[in-house]
Formats: C-alpha cells, structure tokens, sequence
C-alpha cells in the first residue's frame, strides 16, 4: 500500500511543474502551490493532493514554486486556490505589509496550520560564539533570498541587537549554507525549518559546530511584536553533542485556501486531512508532528475559511 502511495504521489508530483495562469476558481482541478523540488513542501503537496484526488473525486494538482512569498502571489492573482506558505508571510499578505506592502491579499483563508518551523541558529563551535549577539561583525546566512527563513532570520538578529550593516548577509539554502560552513566561509546559519531537522543534524554532524539559545528578552520581544511566533525549546540530545535544552522560537507552516472556494468544497478538504492523517504519516515523517489542535493554533487572526472552521468546530478543536 505503501509502495503504490508513493508511486501515485511521484506522478501527482509530475502534473504541474510551470505556473498556470487564469485558473477558475470554482474549477477542476484546484492547483496547490507547494516549493521548490528538492523541499518538504513539495513531495508533501503532491502526497496531500493525491489523497485529495483520492478521497474526494475532485483533482487536486500540486504545482512547484518557489516557496511561500511566491504562493501567495500565485494566489492573489488567482492562478491558485490552495498553497503552503509559512503564518508569518500569510499575515503580510493578509494585512498588505512586507513583501505585499501594496499587494494586500485580504481573501487569503487558513485550512489548517501543520508543523513549527523553528529557528537554529548554527555557529562554528568557538568560544567567541556563545550568544547571538557574538555574531555581530561576522558571516552570516539569513536563508534563502525571499524565503521565509530570510525574513525570520533578519527579526531574529535585530532582535539581538544586530542589524544588516552589523552583518555580512548571504542568501542561499540549506544545502549552500551548510557547504559555506564547512568551507570556512561563514560563521553562522539560520536552519528554519521542523525539529528535528535533517539539515542542521547534517551540518552539526560534519562541521564542528553548535546551536545557540535565544536570550530571554529576544524571545519576549519575538513573541511579543510579531504574532506568528511562539516560544520552543529543543529538548536535550537532539542533536550530537547538545546536551542542554536549546530556547529559541518558531511558528508553523499552514496551509491556505483562498476565500472564493466554496464552503463544502474546503470542509470535505479539512475533514480528508486529518482522517487520513495515519496515511501522510506512513510517507512523509514530518507528518507525525500535525495534530488537528495545532492546526488552528498560532494563525495570528488570519481567519479560518469557513468551510475549515466548520470542520473544527464538529471536532471540538474550537467552540
């Protein structure tokens, strides 16, 4: 069962690889944007819209992109109706600030929030580096260049006292960042993703290196200012060589609709999620952490579409 999962997700994944422009949002199929090839997002959309085709007898194609500002904006102009994107760039979009200051995307809808993005901050294992504030006036790369992890990790050093100029920036993934590392060339790294994260694992594994905590009062202010964070600690152990509780903050990953999908249509999507969430688990390990009483957690008052908050309430997740 397993096997034949994965070979319908690996043709599901296959469907849309280019941008398709005009889509009828009440139409077939619904497109869901998802991430670029080599990210969680996108194996992960095409295991979902299948089982959506599936269960429901409505297509659902996933479509490659660049990630969540991208999505949005596929969104807005109505070339998708379902994305993954991170709360934080739901919210700018949602409020018209940020990457959509001028943009605002007031239709934009919560399905249900899935697994905490959470920050690592990776530094060379150096006595000079035992704070975030030691990694002013060094290398540092923020994440890729219009991604969420960029975004979180520039509120992440200011909050720390470190702005731009107090920085040397450099924009690229994971897998770039964590060859940057190994080569000497940068001294720190934000790995912004699910714990425990294959990337920073690899990182931590082969370059002598550590994760640093937060300092309280950063934490406080993260959490305070911007409504998409929460705090989290990763437990000891972890990671090689971490024998101590890591404090540092996170918000989820979500999946948004947009508001035109009619109310039934997204009740029937929210309620096939999370009773075949047994299914995802078995393909994709990031599914073990989703749990219908974080889907509607953190969503910084971005509104539940409808038909979602329906299914919630008939589960009892909120009254």
């Amino acid at each position: 069962m397993k096997k034949k999962f994965l070979a319908i997700v690996s043709m599901a994944a296959m469907l849309l690889v280019g941008c398709q422009s005009n889509v009828e949002r009440y139409g077939e199929p619904l497109i869901f944007t998802t991430g670029t090839t080599t990210g969680v997002f996108y194996s992960l959309g095409a295991g979902i819209s299948t089982m959506w085709t599936n269960e429901l007898e409505k297509r659902v194609a996933s479509q490659a992109s660049n990630g969540s500002i991208e999505n949005l904006n596929l969104m807005r102009k109505g070339e998708a109706n379902i994305s993954f994107t991170t709360v934080n760039i739901a919210y700018e979009a949602y409020n018209g600030v940020g990457s959509f200051e001028g943009k605002q995307y007031e239709d934009v809808r919560i399905l249900g929030n899935l697994y905490p993005n959470i920050s690592h901050i990776i530094v060379k294992n150096d006595e000079k580096y035992n704070s975030i504030e030691d990694l002013k006036g060094t290398s540092f790369v923020f994440g890729a260049a219009g991604s969420a992890t960029e975004v979180e990790s520039r509120l992440v050093l200011e909050a720390h006292g470190i702005g731009e100029k107090d920085i040397k920036a450099n924009y690229v993934g994971f897998t770039e960042a964590t060859d940057l590392m190994r080569n000497g060339q940068v001294e720190g790294v934000n790995i912004y993703t699910g714990v425990p994260a294959a990337a920073a694992t690899e990182l931590i594994s082969t370059v002598d290196s550590k994760v640093l905590s937060f300092s309280d009062s950063a934490i406080d202010h993260l959490v305070e200012e911007y409504p998409w964070n929460f705090a989290y600690t990763i437990e000891p152990n972890t990671y090689d060589k971490q024998p101590e509780a890591i404090q540092t903050v996170g918000q989820y990953s979500t999946i948004v609709i947009d508001e035109s999908v009619n109310e039934e249509t997204v009740y029937q999507l929210t309620k096939e999620l999370w009773e075949n969430l047994n299914l995802l688990q078995k393909s994709f390990s990031i599914a073990k952490q989703f749990s219908p009483e974080s889907a509607v957690a953190g969503t910084a008052d971005i509104p539940l579409h409808p038909g979602a908050e329906r299914y919630y309430r008939e589960i009892g997740v909120i009254d």
